[in-house]
């Protein structure tokens, strides 16, 4: 069940602070002891709180499954590059950097080149 809850911002500074002040929302997790262990030694020695540790993690954690996906689709060759680099939140550079490096080969149509001209001229 998931409730809205008053955000206690343990280890946030800044913008982190203020983004995670505009819409909090409570998630309970049974996590194996192991994990729960893990967390503790990390958050001691980056001198955080748990909490804010696996909030952290959890956050980079789907930034990363976003750019993983997107970069497969591009690979596959249901999306551009373009729109890769919008879904993952990344430049277009870096996702070609990136599909480069997981070996696809080079495929840059003519099509997508102008997508990509689109997004670079001024509106």
């Amino acid at each position: 069940m998931h409730s809205k809850v008053q955000p206690r911002l343990y280890g946030l500074k800044g913008k982190e602070a203020s983004n995670m002040a505009e819409n909090v929302r409570q998630l309970n997790l049974r996590v194996p002891e192991n994990i729960v262990q893990g967390l503790d030694e990390i958050a001691s020695k980056e001198q955080i709180d748990r909490t804010a540790l696996a909030r952290k993690m959890l956050s980079e954690a789907i930034q990363r499954w976003k750019a993983d996906d997107a970069i497969a689709a591009c690979i596959r060759g249901d999306i551009t590059k373009a729109r890769a680099a919008e879904l993952a939140s990344m430049s277009l550079y870096d996702i070609m950097d990136e599909v480069r490096r997981r070996g696809a080969p080079p495929s840059y149509t003519l099509d997508e080149l102008r997508q990509d001209l689109k997004l670079l001229r001024p509106s």
